[in-house]
């Protein structure tokens, strides 16, 4: 049982960006064994799995994640995994606690950003990208794009406090995401006014439905492309877009990424 330092992670380290003002963007790769043992981090960070796999055990959960897997790491929180799927990668957001101070937040605050998960998933791309660019805007860039991530929690606590409508509309939005509904076939489903929908969507969703269901839509296409067993063509078929450059604008208004630079991360 150890702990890792800052920007040090068990797998190797491809690159690191740190914008010097308390973010570290370090991706990192597993091509072979590595330690499988408890070990912590002395920075809290969030992980997203970009290709591969693995078990990760903690105290009181395990859970099997693969590519598209978002998970946070509280600073100091012993963790365990075995079982690592090769070639693996990840990107890791790396936050220092001096950084928490002067956003007057907490790491619980990001935790449960964390829950918000499809757009969560988007910023680390979009910072990610932004790590890659390194020029002299990409530091200030990177703080605003973590700003957003730590407000994100808000619509978490929006939605968990909403009438059971909206918890049903998340359910019925996740199941038909590829059938592309329309206000009025929700709201007849759900027995309610269209109006009261429009109304009420952005408050608790943090989106209007359009950029709610693109957003599932991208989310739903990272681990196919990731694959790369299937072409851009009928991965946006199998997402529900209309054709190829409809999916290829609406991938990189999301993450940042093109289609194609995403494959090759």
């Amino acid at each position: 049982m150890y702990e890792l330092e800052k920007e040090k992670y068990l797998g190797n380290t491809k690159n690191i960006f740190n914008n010097q003002q308390g973010i570290a963007v370090v991706e990192t790769e597993y091509q072979n064994k590595v330690f499988e043992g408890w070990h912590s981090h002395e920075n809290a960070h969030i992980t997203l799995f970009l290709r591969g796999g693995t078990s990760e055990k903690r105290k009181n959960s395990s859970t099997v994640v693969g590519p598209g897997s978002l998970l946070f790491y509280h600073s100091d929180e012993l963790h365990l995994n075995q079982n690592t799927l090769f070639p693996s990668k990840n990107i890791n957001l790396e936050i220092d606690e001096n950084l928490l101070k002067e956003f007057q937040i907490n790491e619980a605050v990001i935790e449960k950003s964390v829950e918000n998960t499809a757009l969560t998933k988007f910023l680390m791309l979009k910072i990610f990208k932004e790590s890659q660019t390194a020029d002299p805007f990409s530091g200030d860039t990177i703080n605003m794009l973590f700003a957003q991530l730590a407000q994100a929690n808000k619509h978490a606590d929006k939605y968990e406090k909403s009438p059971i409508w909206v918890k049903n509309l998340h359910e019925l939005l996740n199941d038909c995401w590829n059938e592309n509904p329309n206000l009025h076939d929700l709201a007849n489903v759900l027995h309610l006014n269209p109006i009261t929908i429009s109304k009420h969507f952005p408050k608790y969703f943090g989106c209007t439905l359009g950029e709610y269901m693109r957003r599932i839509k991208i989310e739903r296409s990272l681990p196919l492309i990731e694959s790369s067993k299937i072409n851009l063509t009928e991965i946006g078929f199998q997402c529900g877009f209309a054709d190829q450059s409809h999916f290829i604008r609406t991938f990189k208004n999301q993450t940042g990424f093109l289609p194609k630079q995403f494959q090759k991360i």
